[in-house]
């Protein structure tokens, strides 16, 4: 069975109503067998005694009637009869008290007597008549002995009676002064038995709860390296132990789980900052390509203005035409040679902007994980909490119960306001930790915000990307077009003397497919500068989220695991 704290203090205070009900039961026997004896010594044996003074005092009685008898006294006849009939009386009045063997005995020989000295004053009445002289010889020989005999019996009785008496008034005296140690003995063994059950409950109370308060002590200063309280307690202070070390072990392995995600917080933040430098030179680097482009589309559409003029004069330049029209292949071939480049670097951009967005999902379920973690930390708080009110509950009852007590309570009401002390000093440390529950929560929504803000420009900075690589895609297919014009306008040369009309057409041909050109390298040079200010921010977010994993290391530091 389990014994609580209650069950304990109600046990010992049985214990002591009992050890002090027993006392008073003993008190009350040892009383009544004081007061048996002493109704004994009074009520039975001082009447034996008065019916032992008067047997004496009817053998008196006796003897002085038969001398009456023998001087001739009147009315000396009726006192023999009268103490004869009183002795009588009080022997059979006295026999059934008496308990002694030794007495009854005695008591049956003074019957004997008693009727012998019937029978011989009977004859001594009985030869006055006749003889006097007789008769004077055997009442001094025979009856008077004989009353003797009865008055000294009765005066032996009567001392051993005394003597008794006395004994038994002493034994009497000795059984209250034994009664009395006894009950001194019982009460202060139950004094001490009290304060044996006072100080055992107060140790088992006490103890626990002081390791307990110095266990919250090293919580609260942030070391979670201490070994688990072991009370071995099976109450309440018990089951307070086991919460403690749970939640002792619960915070622990959460500050690991925090400390672990903000290194993952802080390594993925590095990535995605080197990701984004990365991203920003290859953007840099698709930017001066697209610019060389350009330049060359320019240079190119100057050409095809210098050719469609040469062609103009063709049949002055001929020569001339011929040159331009070698040049302008050779521009042709270097910027689709270019424009190749230019596409695999968009895609490779597109390679690693995914990657970037990758990075920056995880970090963000990462940032989720350590809000979700926060919440626990959360729940666990609130469960400190309840569990320090609940104690606090319990120590205002057991406050208020050591004032019923009165004086044997006051040992427990200091106990009971020290676990009133310890709850609401768990209370405060509860909600400091809840304090910093809230700060690691908001900065995980900042660092969640940050993340989704992060995400939507990388996948902005994607698209943009994308949108360079079908630009990059248009530029080659339109300098394949270029090139396969020049093919025809280097064919157009050769046949330049049977149309000149038609080398004329297709250089204006070639002067427009160059303008369009030189437009779609400008607007791939503005998306690439567009991609370029994408990764600063992106660069920016990551450098946000390393200075949160930071400050997020820096809050968990204090503890000790």
């Amino acid at each position: 069975m389990k014994m609580t704290i209650g069950k304990k203090m109600m046990g010992g205070f049985l214990g002591v109503s009992l050890l002090l009900g027993a006392i008073s039961l003993i008190s009350i026997f040892g009383m009544q067998k004081v007061e048996n004896s002493y109704s004994d010594l009074v009520d039975r044996r001082s009447v034996i005694l008065a019916n032992a003074k008067d047997i004496q005092t009817g053998a008196s009685r006796e003897i002085s009637g038969l001398r009456g008898v023998l001087l001739g006294e009147e009315g000396s006849e009726e006192i023999l009869n009268e103490a004869y009939t009183e002795i009588n009386d009080e022997l059979e009045s006295i026999l059934p008290m008496v308990q002694r063997p030794e007495v009854k005995e005695q008591l049956k020989e003074l019957d004997r007597l008693n009727e012998e000295f019937e029978r011989e004053s009977r004859q001594v009445i009985a030869l006055m008549q006749d003889n006097k002289v007789e008769a004077r010889r055997l009442a001094n020989e025979t009856a008077i002995p004989i009353a003797r005999e009865v008055r000294d019996i009765a005066d032996t009785i009567d001392n051993d009676l005394q003597k008794n008496m006395d004994t038994a008034s002493k034994s009497t005296s000795e059984m209250v002064n034994g009664v009395q140690a006894l009950i001194l003995f019982l009460s202060i063994a139950s004094f001490i038995i009290s304060i044996v059950v006072g100080i055992y409950i107060t140790r088992k109370i006490k103890f626990p709860i002081l390791m307990v308060e110095a266990a919250a002590h090293r919580v609260a200063d942030g070391d979670l390296t201490q070994e688990d309280i072991q009370v071995k307690n099976k109450d309440e202070l018990g089951n307070l132990a086991d919460a403690f070390n749970q939640m002792k072990l619960n915070l622990r392995e959460l500050v690991q789980q925090v400390s672990h995600s903000a290194d993952q917080v802080s390594s993925t933040s590095e990535e995605l900052s080197a990701s984004s430098e990365q991203t920003s030179q290859a953007t840099e680097l698709i930017s001066r390509s697209i610019q060389g482009i350009a330049a060359g589309s320019e240079a190119q559409a100057s050409y095809a203005k210098e050719v469609e003029q040469a062609t103009l004069e063709i049949t002055s330049s001929m020569g001339q035409a011929s040159s331009s029209v070698q040049a302008v292949s050779e521009l042709t071939a270097d910027a689709n040679g270019k424009a190749k480049a230019g596409n695999q670097v968009v895609h490779k951009t597109v390679e690693q902007m995914s990657r970037v967005q990758e990075t920056v999902q995880g970090t963000s379920r990462v940032v989720d994980t350590v809000g979700q973690k926060s919440v626990e930390i959360g729940q666990i708080v609130d469960l400190i909490t309840q569990i320090a009110d609940q104690t606090n509950l319990l120590a205002l009852n057991a406050a208020i119960e050591a004032a019923r007590a009165g004086e044997h309570g006051k040992g427990f009401a200091v106990v009971a306001d020290e676990v009133r002390k310890l709850a609401e000093q768990s209370g405060q440390a509860a909600k400091q930790i809840g304090h910093l529950v809230k700060e690691i929560q908001s900065e995980a929504s900042r660092a969640v915000e940050s993340m989704n803000n992060g995400t939507a420009e990388v996948e902005r900075g994607r698209d943009l990307v994308l949108r360079t690589g079908d630009a990059f895609k248009d530029i080659l297919q339109a300098v394949g077009q270029v090139d396969a014009e020049s093919k025809q306008v280097l064919a157009i040369v050769e046949m330049i003397q049977e149309s000149s009309s038609s080398m004329a057409d297709k250089m204006a041909g070639i002067s427009q497919i160059t303008e369009q050109s030189a437009s779609n390298t400008q607007g791939v040079a503005a998306s690439a500068e567009e991609q370029t200010a994408s990764m600063e921010e992106v660069a920016a977010s990551a450098e946000a989220l390393s200075r949160m994993s930071q400050d997020l290391k820096t809050s968990i530091g204090r503890f000790k695991v």
